[in-house]
């Protein structure tokens, strides 16, 4: 298992057991993460810079859904980034409506092995418009 794979599910270990900092820890000061949601919509949708962007990022998300099923799954590594297709499902908390997306997750990383870059990918309609 490289390096890079090891960091990625170090980081899904911590999200199931709600452990931000534990993330915050595997990413560099100058992180971009990209949500695909309408952030005009979803409060966690668009692009958060830095490890204080994360954080936001991660307390919209908690704020306003309630995740029901997070299945990471088919990991690989293309280019030295580490790719991994995600099934989210969970509610709305504003509305109670239910979502279901199905997501590509990219994960690039410095030589120091932090992530330099998330993307989260795909066709999230379902969550926009749950909102």
């Amino acid at each position: 298992m490289s390096n890079n794979l090891a960091t990625v599910q170090q980081i899904y270990a911590c999200f199931a057991q709600g452990d931000i900092p534990g993330i915050l820890a595997k990413l560099a000061d100058n992180v971009t993460f990209f949500n695909g949601s309408n952030p005009a919509v979803a409060p966690f949708g668009g692009t958060f810079r830095g490890k204080d962007g994360v954080l936001q990022f991660f307390q919209n998300l908690g704020v306003t859904t309630q995740t029901t099923h997070f299945e990471p799954s088919n990991f690989r590594e293309e280019g030295g980034k580490i790719v991994n297709d995600v099934l989210h499902n969970g509610i709305v908390t504003p509305t109670g409506k239910p979502f279901s997306v199905m997501a590509l997750f990219t994960w690039s990383f410095n030589e120091a092995g932090q992530v330099t870059d998330w993307k989260g990918t795909g066709d999230f309609s379902s969550i926009n418009n749950a909102f």
